[in-house]
Parts: structure tokens; sequence; C-alpha cells
């Protein structure tokens, strides 16, 4: 692995001092829980591909496309795409987007610019385009896997059900222009039974934390499994005006932690190191978390509220608090107009009548034409030209290569609304 700056490391440990500080104040930005995905999260990595003989011959590779878990009494199966796969890893954070969305909106069909969105709710890197082939990979894994969860366990009964994450979608897919915004209206439509999970079971997540650990699958899992079976523990004792329990969860067996965390590690030992090193990452964002490993055993005990990951008060979730606005115009917001001659005032960018930011621009008391403001190369410092002028997706480039996309690049930099 690359080593790390000593300004990342100060950048990692200020965010996660602000994490704990928010915790206690009630004022961490909020997202939903999947009910089911925290009961028994997506394997941390792919389940590989296997090789499939035609009837004439031929050979070819496909992915595994079944994965089965049993967390409790609770058998988990998730049947993926041939072409695509089981969901895993970071398509975690796809879903937890997905139910911040629709609880937002408040509607199964959320309105979406997804990749810009995504990106932005998760903190990276909206012009990589690297990553946007990698989250619509994620995307595709989603749509097109199908969720089984069948109650085990009672005798003369039968219990479960099945359902899709997606019933349909509109979506634009241009990974060599990641900034660019269609002129029709995205759209998600997530199937019923998704919509019903995350309005009848709302459980509330720490989005700081999940920025956090973003690209620590396992321990993202990890952590979003044990913030769900604490607070749980909470309402069942404490919350009820009971006295606590101590909660012992053995790595092994059929509701072992192993089983639980989805985990592929086989190996006793290798897992062993592996569920130390996933509570210490747990511990360094949520520092006051009752859970301890004792031998080959996770161990819960919730003896107080300040234990918990997300206070009961939290109930307004999602909630995701308003952004630092950008700074305001520059002292050089006048400037003498090439044309006239005259002082020329620099505007604040107006949004069109589908919600898109413009770019600020010089407006002249002469009556000349008014003239975008210029852009300088974040990499050489020249001037960059504005392309596809006066439509929703327009974008800035260099003579150097590189493209910003024209709305993001206003958003951050662009006046202040006053």
């Amino acid at each position: 692995m690359p080593k790390r700056t000593v300004e990342a490391l100060q950048r990692e440990e200020n965010a996660l001092v602000a994490t704990h500080a928010d915790r206690r104040t009630l004022t961490q930005e909020l997202g939903w829980l999947f009910r089911p995905l925290a009961v028994c999260p997506f394997p941390a990595a792919s389940l590989g591909k296997r090789q499939v003989i035609e009837r004439d011959g031929t050979k070819h590779e496909e992915h595994n496309v079944l994965w089965t878990r049993q967390a409790g009494n609770i058998r988990v199966k998730i049947l993926g795409d041939p072409d695509y796969g089981v969901p895993h890893g970071q398509d975690t954070l796809v879903i937890l987007y997905l139910a911040y969305e629709a609880r937002q909106q408040g509607s199964r069909k959320i309105k979406v610019n997804f990749y810009r969105d995504f990106m932005r709710m998760f903190e990276m890197n909206p012009n990589d385009g690297r990553k946007y082939r990698l989250v619509i990979d994620s995307l595709r894994r989603i749509r097109n896997a199908k969720y089984s969860w069948e109650v085990e366990g009672e005798a003369g009964r039968e219990r479960g059900l099945h359902f899709l994450f997606i019933d349909e979608y509109d979506l634009l897919c241009d990974p060599k222009n990641p900034e660019q915004r269609p002129l029709w209206d995205q759209y998600i439509l997530l199937s019923e039974r998704f919509w019903h999970e995350i309005n009848t079971h709302r459980i509330p997540s720490n989005l700081k934390a999940i920025v956090a650990l973003k690209s620590q699958p396992a321990r993202l899992n990890f952590y979003i499994w044990l913030s769900y079976r604490v607070g749980m523990a909470y309402q069942e004792t404490i919350g009820q005006g009971l006295a606590p329990v101590r909660i012992n969860i053995p790595f092994w067996g059929e509701k072992g932690l192993q089983n639980q965390m989805s985990s592929l590690i086989e190996e006793r030992y290798n897992f062993r190191i592996h569920a130390k090193r996933w509570m210490d990452a747990v511990l360094k964002v949520w520092p006051n978390c009752p859970a301890v490993i004792e031998g080959d055993s996770l161990v819960i005990q919730v003896t107080g509220q300040d234990q918990l990951d997300v206070m009961p008060k939290d109930t307004d979730a999602p909630r995701i608090l308003p952004r630092p606005k950008p700074g305001t115009l520059p002292e050089a917001s006048r400037s003498v107009c090439p044309t006239c001659g005259q002082e020329r005032t620099l505007k604040i960018g107006k949004q069109n009548r589908k919600g898109y930011r413009m770019p600020d621009y010089w407006q002249c008391p002469g009556g000349c034409k008014p003239v975008s403001a210029e852009v300088p190369c974040p990499e050489c410092g020249r001037v960059m030209a504005e392309q596809k002028k006066g439509r929703a997706d327009y974008f800035y480039q260099c003579a150097c290569g590189v493209i910003k996309g024209g709305e993001d690049y206003w958003i951050h930099h662009g006046g202040n609304r006053q």
C-alpha cells in the first residue's frame, strides 16, 4: 500500500474527532440502515467466477450467482446475475444511498443524478472515471439481484419473503463524462418490498462513520451490523426499563459471527485476526461502543444510552446538515468591460428551469452581452475553455487535459446567494 502523508493522517484524525463530537452533541448526519442488510451483510469480496461448458463443447466464464448465510433463525439467500455476480463490497453504499434518497423524497420513485449525488453523499471525487465505472457496476449488481429471507425453526410454519431492490430505472451512464447531466429527468423506482422495509423498520445510521469506513467493506459491514445489534439490545433492555443483559456471540457455528458477517474467511486463526481489526476500526469511529472480543466470541453489554452509536432522540433521520456555503464573490468582483470600457460587475450564476446551476457572469451597464466568468485550471493555472455552453451538461476543459464539470465547479467555487 502507498505510504500515507502526514497531512492525510491528520485529516483522518480530525474527521474521527468530529464524528465523535457530533455523536455526543446530537448533531450527526444521519441516514437509514436497511434491516436485512444490517442483519446479514453482503459478502465483503466478489464470489469469483466459474467455468461453464455449453452443450456444443464451448467454454466460457460467468460469475457465481448464489450466496447463502444463516443469521440466527433467519436464512438469507441472494441470487445474482451471471453477467454481474452477487452484490458485494462497496455495493452496500448503493443500498444506503437509495434508502436515504427514498426517505428524504418521501417516495419509492426517486429523482436522481445518481452518480453525482452518490459521490457527494459519500465524499468521493466525482471526476474519477475509474470510480464511475465501479459505482455503475455496483448499481448493476444491485438491480439484477434477487433477495430471499426465510424464517426457520417454527414447527408447522414456514415464513419468508422474496424481492428485488429496483423495479425500474432511467439513468445516464457515460464514464468519459462523469459530471454530465442529461436533459431528461433521471429516476430509480424502488420495489414495493424495499420501500416497505425502510418505512416500517426505521433504523438510523451515522453517515460520517460510514464515510470513514467506506473503502474497507469488511469493516463497514461489521460496523453496520454492530450498530444495529447494539441498538436492538438497548431497546430490548434499558429502553424498556429492564436491567442490562450480557450478549455472547461465538465466532463460529450456525449462529456465529462468521456466518452473520457473511465472511469468506474460513481459517479460524485468520478470522480471529480480522475480527480484532474490525473491532479496532469500529472503536475509532465509535469509541464508546459497548462490545469487546473475549477469546473466540464477541460480547455486547449495553449499560447506558451514551454507549449508543445513534441516540434514540435522533428520530428525524435521514438528515444531512447544510454544507458550508461557498465563499463570497472575490474582492475583484468589478472589472473593465473590454467592449465598451465601462466598469462591469460579477454576478452570481442563475439556476435554469430544471434547477441546474449556471456559471457566474460579468454584467456590463452599457448593455453589452453578459460574459461567463473565467475558470482557472487547478493543475496549470491557465483559463479553461467552456464546452457545451448554455446546456445543462456544460463543462470546462483545459489544454493540459484537465476536465471539470460545470455545475459541480460553481456549486463549490461560485459566489454566495445572500
